[in-house]
Formats: C-alpha cells, sequence, structure tokens
C-alpha cells in the first residue's frame, strides 16, 4: 500500500514542475522591463499578463484537484466546468462540459466525485499531444451514477504506465512525480466506490466510472 506521505511528496513535486512554465515565464518578462534599451516593452507586458493568467488558471485547478480543504458535501459543478475551462483556456484543448451535464441536470455529485472529474479531466487533456476535444457526461439511473470523460484528437498518446495505473495494476515501484496523479485518480475512485474504467486507443480516449447508488445509500446510514 503506498504511503499518503509519499504520495503527497510526489505530487508536490510535480506540482512544482508544471507551475514552473507559466511562472518562469512571469519573471522573463519582467527581467526584459528592465533590461536597459529594450524597446519591446509591449511585447513583455503581454507574456508577463498571459503567463500570469495561465499561472492563477493552474493554481486554480490544482488547488481543486490536489487538495483536501473540505471533502464533505455536495459539489458546484457549474463552478467546476468554469475552472477546467479556464485551466484550458490558452491551449487547442477544447472542454465540451454542456451545461445540461452540471448541476443543471439533477445529478448531485460530492466534492470528492468533483476532485474525481477535475483529475480525469488532467489525465484526458495530458494525452492530447497536439490538441483536440475532452468532453465530460453525467448521467444517472436509480441503480447508479456514470461519469464518462472523453478525449479525442488527431494525435494522441497515453502513457502506458498511466493506463496499467488506473486499471489497478499499479504499485510502489511505480510512484513517481511523473505518476503520482494517475494514482491520486485511482485513490479517489476507490474512496467514492467508483468502479473505473479505461478503453485507450489511437485516436480515443475513454474513462468511465460507475458509483452503485446503494452503496452510497448504505454508507450513509
Amino acid at each position: 500500500m503506498i504511503s499518503e506521505t509519499k504520495l503527497a511528496e510526489m505530487l508536490c513535486t510535480r506540482l512544482c514542475h508544471d507551475l514552473t512554465g507559466p511562472i518562469g515565464a512571469v519573471n522573463n518578462g519582467a527581467e526584459f522591463l528592465d533590461e536597459e534599451g529594450f524597446d519591446m516593452q509591449n511585447e513583455a507586458v503581454k507574456l508577463i499578463l498571459s503567463s500570469a493568467h495561465e499561472a492563477v488558471h493552474r493554481l486554480q485547478f490544482y488547488r481543486l484537484a490536489y487538495g483536501r480543504v473540505n471533502d464533505s458535501g455536495e459539489a458546484c459543478l457549474a463552478d467546476k466546468k468554469q475552472i477546467a475551462a479556464d485551466f484550458f483556456s490558452g491551449t487547442k484543448i477544447t472542454l465540451d462540459w454542456p451545461d445540461s451535464h452540471t448541476d443543471a441536470s439533477g445529478i448531485s455529485i460530492s466534492v470528492k466525485m468533483a476532485r474525481l472529474i477535475l483529475n480525469l479531466l488532467l489525465i484526458a487533456g495530458n494525452s492530447l499531444i497536439k490538441g483536440g476535444t475532452v468532453s465530460v457526461r453525467l448521467t444517472a439511473t436509480e441503480a447508479e451514477k456514470q461519469i464518462v470523460i472523453t478525449a479525442n484528437g488527431d494525435v494522441m498518446k497515453l502513457d502506458p504506465e498511466t493506463v496499467r495505473i488506473l486499471q489497478g495494476q499499479g504499485d510502489d515501484s511505480m510512484l513517481s512525480p511523473k505518476s503520482s496523479q494517475p494514482f491520486l485518480t485511482v485513490k479517489l475512485a476507490e474512496e467514492v466506490g467508483g468502479n473505473l474504467a479505461i478503453e485507450a486507443k489511437s485516436d480515443h480516449l475513454e474513462i468511465t466510472v460507475r458509483q452503485r447508488q446503494v452503496l452510497l445509500a448504505s454508507r450513509a446510514q
């Protein structure tokens, strides 16, 4: 069993790595402004502003996906959709998350399940090498809730190690900063009683989570 402390350490390492790009770009823009004779101030300001926005959007996304401030209660999916849209803005990835598959659908999703959705979006987005579309669909019956995250693009590549981890074949020897996020995703799925399945092809990725309604009722007693 993977230590939660070790998993947290790896996630912190990955987080710092993923934030280095936009924050470093802000620093570069500031250094340009400070150089004597630099005659492209407008370009430097644009670089600083765009990079700062990217950094803020990433921090907001990662805070909800990785952080555990309060895992109880029902999530506001409209808010999560906006945060995900901001996260993908400025990239070549389009988020397809209709309002009819947020709170407007009448489906109640827990805060922890919402965290799981954000982590699945991160995995799906990372598979799109040259951009594409990431979709979110939520459905519910009396028996179960179902979340389907899909990714479609001309060039896709999902790390084989990530696939094995999502299929429940991961172990301590595979834990690294790179694999920590898939491990967190599996842990979140287990904690919400979700059955996670993945189908990966050359131009299509589909990740499905099924959560039995009966299980939720028994836990509430």
